[in-house]
């Protein structure tokens, strides 16, 4: 009769080694659930631009005059300064005045000569048109003024074919 204990102990004991797997832990299956995040999308690697002509400089994927040769940045009134950039015929490029901002991006770039004076920019004051901006790059002050008003160098900028 001892062997009924023992023989029903066994059969529990293969019955419980055949039990299924137990259910993963509540966070094994949140985990299953969300989805993973995509990976990111590579941006694909710009072209490289063709070499700058000789006196300029590439800041911002722009061609942008250094004015290491004095005649290169004149000091013109506004309207003459804009008929200068857009006449230039270097590099096979569209030459014209920067904006405000690109002038003020390029505070402080040790490849750009002459920014300790005013510079004409081609970009119109928002509150009177007949005004253009004008910056000195050396000491960041700004103010507007009108194309006629005195001459203030005139520094290119020209963006890449393509």
């Amino acid at each position: 009769m001892r062997l009924l204990p023992v023989l029903a102990c066994s059969l529990v004991l293969a019955c419980d080694s055949a039990k299924p797997a137990a259910d993963p832990p509540a966070e094994a299956k949140e985990a299953e659930a969300t989805p993973k995040p995509a990976a990111p999308e590579a941006r694909p690697e710009p072209e490289p631009l063709p070499p700058a002509p000789e006196g300029t400089v590439v800041i911002d994927r722009k061609y942008v005059h250094t004015c290491a040769d004095p005649t290169s940045c004149p000091t013109l009134l506004q309207d003459a300064g804009a008929a200068h950039c857009a006449g230039l015929e270097l590099g096979g490029l569209s030459w014209r005045l920067p904006t405000l901002a690109e002038l003020e991006s390029w505070k402080g770039n040790a490849e750009l000569s002459g920014f300790d004076v005013f510079h004409w920019s081609g970009s119109a004051w928002e509150e009177d048109a007949a005004q253009l901006w004008i910056l000195d790059p050396g000491s960041d002050a700004k103010t507007t003024a009108k194309p006629d008003r005195k001459p203030f160098t005139i520094r290119c900028v020209a963006e890449p074919k393509g």
